[in-house]
Parts: structure tokens; C-alpha cells; sequence
């Protein structure tokens, strides 16, 4: 695994405890309040150093989708809502979307040859 993937992790886990502290600051003093805008910049620096590498729409579909699914378990755990069997499945189609776009993306010579292929001949 490349270190780039390890930032794109990082970026989604301090994107979902922004997400989360949005919550959590709703009372709080003003100052403490932009922890959170602190923390999606922070994200954002770190997506950035991983869209060196990995494709942007495979960063950005894993960025935003497993930020969705832990910040839905986070509010599960810390907030007490609810994930019913029809959040459940659409979580589920959100990660299936991810491994969908992620295995798509491949080597280009590779999807070259897949497609100049036609009823087993090559073009």
C-alpha cells in the first residue's frame, strides 16, 4: 500500500472527527467552535498529498464514502441515532460503489487492450 493511501486514511479519519465535533460544539464557546474548520482543513491537506497519486475520483469517492459510513457509526455509538436495515443497506451500496470505482481504475495499457479487443480479436 502506498503512503498516499495512508494520508487519504488520515484525511477521512480527521474528516470524520470534524464531522463529529460539528455536532459536539453546538454549545460551545466561539473559539472552540472552529476546531471543527480546523480539522476539515487539516483533511483537506491530507487529501491533497493523496491526489498525487491516486486517481481523483477513486480519492474523492473513498474520502467522502467512508467518511459517510464512520460518521454514521459515530453517531450510532456517540449520539444514540439510529442506523435501521435500510441504512444499513445503503451504507453497504456506498462502500459496494467504492470497490466498484476503486477496481475500475487499472493499468492503462491493460483497459487499452481490454477494449481493442472485439469477439476475442485484436483491432
Amino acid at each position: 500500500m502506498s503512503t498516499h493511501w495512508f494520508f487519504l486514511l488520515a484525511a477521512i479519519a480527521v474528516e470524520i472527527v470534524a464531522t463529529a465535533a460539528l455536532k459536539s460544539v453546538v454549545s460551545a464557546p466561539w473559539l472552540v467552535a472552529f476546531l471543527p474548520l480546523a480539522l476539515i482543513g487539516l483533511s483537506f491537506a491530507l487529501l491533497s498529498i493523496a491526489l498525487r497519486v491516486i486517481p481523483l475520483a477513486v480519492a474523492y469517492a473513498v474520502w467522502e464514502g467512508l467518511g459517510i459510513v464512520g460518521i454514521a457509526v459515530i453517531g450510532h455509538l456517540l449520539f444514540g441515532e439510529h442506523l435501521t436495515a435500510g441504512r444499513l443497506v445503503a451504507l453497504a451500496a456506498i462502500l459496494a460503489g467504492i470497490l466498484l470505482l476503486e477496481r475500475g481504475v487499472g493499468d492503462a495499457e491493460a483497459e487499452e487492450a481490454r477494449h481493442a479487443r472485439v469477439d476475442g480479436r485484436l483491432v
